[in-house]
This record gives structure tokens, C-alpha cells and sequence, in this order.
């Protein structure tokens, strides 16, 4: 009698786990046919799957020295002059409430329908490979300019000509520094948008007071994760002259900046995000210019003017030893 009882409620679990895997059966193709159904509708659509090693962690990043330093100023050393804000005259009480890290710092009611399109699928991308990558390590801090600002590990430099006026006068530049910062903040930037600028003499100034690691606003979707270094003229052919003035002092920021933040430029390779965020790429464009980050404008911008290579053909032998 016992054994009899035992069969029957063996073969009633067994009854209850075969419906059970039935259903679920019935789920999963249920699914793959609406999944099906979708992917038919939007067949005309292509955007990039996501990418499993946009969450890794570029190795020539510091994340210790991140945690410990992000916020502090860096104005040079004994090697290196770094003209602070209250040197060149900045006017704290000027400021905007709108966040430092404001990706759209070009009004986007300008874009073209393509150039609508292009921006929302770098939007996308970015909202699917990075933005959580990015969320790990957000901190923020409250400066006494009363700015609350971003910070995030930096991945690279990007290279910027103002196209403004060339200076080589100290008070022609403070001038000039004082003016692109009101413009900056007319645009709805919490403060100027680089972190660093260098005028035709070769001086080179502080910019943002977030200091180490802040996010900027100077590259549409691109202020995340990069230094911005701006120099002060328009470098296109026919325009103002870059100096070797100026050239020196970019290569001497730079190898500045290397060594403040610790970069691990054992490689020449560097596990960087692509410029439409799909992912990441191995590159040795550890420095950019402006131009090859702006992929949306129909007509890219020509900043920094010079030749992005032609830079780095300039500042990597100094980098790279």
C-alpha cells in the first residue's frame, strides 16, 4: 500500500514539472516570436549591439588616484607655471545653477533631421554602453564659487582652438580669457568650459575651478572622461600662426598631466571609447583634436585647426620615450 502511494505522488510531480517545462517552452518562443516580429519592423534601423567590454576598465587609468585627488587644482610646478583663475581675473560671482557636465553645449534646435538622427543614435549609444560605466564612479563636489561639480576617471586629452582672438600680450590675454569665459557661461555652461588654455606666448592658464577630473563643456557628449586644453587663436590654415611658443607648452602641459594623473603609458594602445560610443577600441589617440569626436554635424568642426595627427606627431616623442 505504501509503495503504491509513494508511485502515485511520484508520477503526479512528474505531471507538475512536465506542465511546468511545457509552459515555459511556450514563454520562450512566445517571446523569440514578438522579439521576431520587432527586430522585422525596424529591419531599415541599425544600431550597434552592446558591447560587454564597454564596462571594462582602460588600464592606463588610475582609480586610486582618482578617489583620492579628484577636485584638487593643479597649477604647475617647479618645472611647469600654471596662471591661476585670480591671476588672469576670473569673476566668481558670475555663475550659472545649470550643471557642468551640460552635454548640449551647441544648441541642438540648429541640427539638421540627419543631424537629429545621428545625435539621438550617439545618445543611445552612449545610454547603453557607457552610462552605467560611468554611474560607478560619478562624485561630485560643491566649490565656493557655488558650482556643484561632475568627476569621472579621464581617458584622454582633446586638443581646442577658441577661434578667437591670438594673443600674445598678458593683458590682452587675461582680456581674452575673461571674455570667453562670460561667452561660456551665456551658453548655460556653470563655468568655462575648459580645463586649461594657452595663449600665443606660450603661458598657460587654469580654466574650470572643478580642478583634477572634472567634466567639462567643450565637445558635444564627449565632456565625460577627457581634459580639455584649449589654445588661444584660430589655428586654421590662412588664420593665426601656432607658435613655437605655444607648441613647447603643450608638450610640457602635457607631460604634466600625464604625471598628475598617473597615466600608464607603457603602451602606445589604449582601450578608448569609439567616437560614437558603439564601444571601445584599441587606439593610440590618447590625444584627439575637437574635430575627430564631433560626428554629428553634417560639416564636422575644423577645431583645433591643426591637424590632430600633426600634434601628436609633435607631442608623442616626448610621451612615448
Amino acid at each position: 500500500m505504501f509503495s503504491l502511494r509513494k508511485i502515485i505522488f511520484q508520477l503526479f510531480i512528474a505531471l507538475i514539472i512536465g506542465f511546468a517545462v511545457s509552459f515555459f517552452a511556450f514563454l520562450i518562443n512566445r517571446n523569440i516570436s514578438v522579439v521576431s516580429h520587432q527586430q522585422a519592423s525596424i529591419k531599415n534601423i541599425s544600431i550597434p549591439s552592446s558591447n560587454n567590454d564597454s564596462l571594462t576598465i582602460p588600464k592606463h587609468i588610475n582609480l586610486f588616484d582618482f578617489y583620492k585627488t579628484y577636485g584638487q587644482r593643479l597649477l604647475g610646478n617647479e618645472n611647469l607655471k600654471i596662471i591661476n583663475r585670480e591671476e588672469w581675473g576670473v569673476n566668481n560671482n558670475i555663475y550659472q545653477t545649470e550643471n557642468c557636465s551640460l552635454n548640449n553645449y551647441d544648441v541642438e534646435n540648429n541640427f539638421s533631421p540627419l543631424e537629429k538622427i545621428k545625435a539621438q543614435i550617439l545618445i543611445n549609444n552612449y545610454q547603453r554602453n557607457f552610462q552605467d560605466y560611468d554611474a560607478m564612479f560619478l562624485q561630485t563636489k560643491t566649490l565656493t564659487n557655488q558650482v556643484t561639480y561632475e568627476y569621472l576617471p579621464i581617458e584622454e586629452i582633446v586638443i581646442h582652438h577658441t577661434a578667437g582672438k591670438f594673443t600674445t600680450d598678458f593683458e590682452e590675454s587675461k582680456k581674452e580669457l575673461q571674455r570667453i569665459y562670460n561667452l561660456h557661461l551665456i551658453r548655460g555652461y556653470q563655468d568655462i568650459g575648459y580645463h586649461f588654455l594657452i595663449d600665443g606666448a606660450g603661458r598657460i592658464y587654469e580654466g574650470s575651478l572643478g580642478g583634477k577630473y572634472s567634466v567639462g563643456a567643450h565637445t558635444y557628449y564627449h565632456n565625460k572622461g577627457t581634459i580639455a586644453i584649449a589654445l588661444m587663436g584660430d589655428f586654421r590654415s590662412g588664420h593665426d600662426v601656432f607658435t613655437p611658443e605655444m607648441e613647447n607648452s603643450l608638450i610640457n602641459l602635457i607631460q604634466y598631466l600625464i604625471q598628475e594623473y598617473h597615466f600608464d603609458t607603457s603602451s602606445k594602445a589604449f582601450y578608448l571609447r569609439k567616437p560614437d560610443f558603439s564601444g571601445r577600441e584599441w587606439s593610440n589617440n590618447l590625444i584627439k583634436g575637437h574635430q575627430e569626436l564631433d560626428i554629428v554635424p553634417n560639416t564636422p568642426t575644423s577645431c583645433p585647426g591643426i591637424n590632430p595627427q600633426t600634434l601628436r606627431n609633435k607631442i608623442y616623442p616626448f610621451i612615448f620615450k
